[in-house]
């Protein structure tokens, strides 16, 4: 198994491609094998909410035809 170090650098690199969602999933699986992480948990808050704003942008682009 990859050192917990390594495995958050690449959620990193995964968020930063743009794939947040992705990330967000990666974090949720390393949650269940260390819970309670702070490192991890604060990473998914801060994902997630970059998600849900991508996400509202992406309906609002949606709704006035600016995408």
């Amino acid at each position: 198994m990859a050192k917990l170090s390594e495995l958050v650098e690449k959620i990193d690199e995964t968020a930063k491609a743009g794939d947040r969602e992705k990330a967000v999933r990666m974090i949720d699986s390393l949650l269940q094998r260390a819970p309670d992480n702070p490192a991890l948990v604060s990473r998914k808050t801060k994902y997630q909410a970059e998600l849900d704003m991508q996400r509202r942008l992406q309906a609002l682009e949606k709704k006035f035809g600016l995408a």
